[in-house]
């Protein structure tokens, strides 16, 4: 007859078991991870709403430097980590910095409905598209000047003006450098698409 295994042996089983199988998904996870601002579907780029490189650092671009962020003229932008937030309307006005600000004194409705823009109820951004990838060759110990083009168009307000960060025409330093393009729609959404510049010695 086997006899059963004491009751301590099948915990401490059970337990070395269930540390092993943390430290998997730990380890996992942790190698999935990178950076802030690296892109993990193109590697050596910054993600959109960043600029630069990863070997120079991706920084952050400052998205309410353009037109207050897309927000409403009556609202604070605030720039963020990649992106930016619109801030609420002044006292007497409803709405937000998104979809912008009515004075309730002018409304034909509580909710000032009436005023308040068409396509409103439509939550996609602008889809903003670029001329693709850049590789030029260094014309001094600067690097050498790109250019290319953007445009935007929403389903709602139709073409957009677009802003790219490095601007087109900028002078790129030797290597790889993400730019990001971005376009807000009269609701507030932003869009945005990037592109790398290489340039070679």
């Amino acid at each position: 007859m086997v006899k059963s295994l004491p009751r301590w042996i099948l915990q401490a089983a059970f337990g070395v078991g269930l540390v092993a199988s943390l430290n998997f998904v730990a380890n996992t996870t942790l190698s999935s991870q990178q950076a802030p601002g690296v892109s993990s579907t193109k590697p050596g780029t910054c993600e959109p709403g960043y600029t630069g490189s990863p070997e120079t650092g991706c920084v952050d671009v400052n998205e309410c430097a353009v037109s207050n962020g897309g927000c409403h003229r009556l609202t604070a932008c605030e720039n963020t980590a990649g992106s930016r937030t619109c801030s609420g309307c002044p006292k007497d006005y409803v709405g937000d910095g998104y979809i912008g600000c009515y004075d309730v004194n002018e409304c034909g409705t509580v909710d000032c409905s009436d005023r308040k823009p068409a396509g409103l109820d439509n939550p996609s951004a602008p889809a903003v598209t670029t001329s693709g990838d850049v590789t030029v060759a260094a014309s001094s110990s600067a690097g050498a000047q790109a250019t290319f083009t953007a445009s935007a168009k929403d389903s709602v307000d139709g073409s957009r003006p677009v802003n790219c960060t490095p601007a087109s025409g900028t002078v790129f330093k030797v290597g790889k450098t993400t730019v990001t393009c971005w376009a807000f729609n009269k609701r507030g959404k932003i869009g945005r698409s990037a592109l790398t510049v290489t340039v070679t010695n």
